[in-house]
């Protein structure tokens, strides 16, 4: 994935987070609106509409149901924007903005931000990590030995073709070096051995297994072969 992509992913969960975020205030701030103006509204039914008391405010605190409005709303008289000009009640929430986001459910926001900033760690990570292998492959072409699109890293003992690692077990990889290091990629089966097995009377057969299942890794990654000359040498042709 391209940093380009991978930031952008970033922003559009990040402002998911932040509209979810606002969505759950502004859904709180209208609960919060609708229950001082239900208690208001009962209030006035129970008391006199022109007058703010002890006996009024208690009655108005007791219908409220969001137990933290008890200790922020609050009533006010104004006068009716009418003909009449009569004063009339009015109730307010009197919640901050800092205690509206204490009240609201931010739980989804919370997530989403949670998940952006995981996204946003694990994106550098990998542009990081890339750009390390690039520079790794970099150092590996200046030390390393190339022969066409096949290529072995002498530190790090790999090989790869086309800038792709081909993966051997370490025996392959032991005879892909001995390949890889001898004049026309030709060898002898007694040099083969002695190299590989010193210590094994006779490993022509384990020679002939571990070419036999070397070949079809090169041929389908590479389509290099591994041919057999009078059957007392192999040679590995590079493309």
């Amino acid at each position: 994935m391209k940093p380009q992509t991978a930031f952008f992913v970033f922003f559009v969960i990040l402002a998911t987070s932040v509209a979810a975020g606002i969505d759950s205030l502004l859904r709180t701030e209208q609960r919060a609106q609708w229950d001082v103006d239900r208690a208001l509204a009962l209030t006035l039914r129970e008391c006199e509409p022109d007058r703010i008391d002890a006996d009024t405010i208690r009655v108005y605190r007791s219908h409220l149901t969001m137990m933290a409005l008890r200790d922020t709303a609050s009533l006010s008289l104004a006068m009716a924007d009418d003909e009449h000009r009569q004063p009339m009640l009015t109730a307010n929430t009197g919640l901050t903005l800092c205690r509206l986001w204490m009240l609201s459910d931010q739980r989804a926001s919370g997530v989403l931000a949670a998940l952006a900033a995981l996204w946003l760690a694990l994106s550098l990570w990998l542009t990081w990590r890339r750009r390390e292998v690039m520079a790794a492959d970099v150092q590996m072409m200046a030390v390393g030995v190339q022969r066409g699109a096949l290529c072995y890293d002498e530190q790090r003992r790999r090989f790869l073709y086309d800038g792709q690692e081909l993966h051997f077990t370490p025996m392959q990889r032991a005879l892909m070096e001995l390949f890889f290091a001898a004049p026309d990629h030709r060898l002898s089966q007694q040099d083969i051995c002695d190299h590989l097995w010193p210590k094994k009377p006779d490993a022509s057969a384990t020679l002939y297994t571990l070419i036999r299942r070397l070949k079809p890794i090169l041929d389908e990654a590479t389509g290099m072969k591994i041919t057999c000359n009078r059957g007392d040498s192999y040679q590995l042709i590079i493309k």
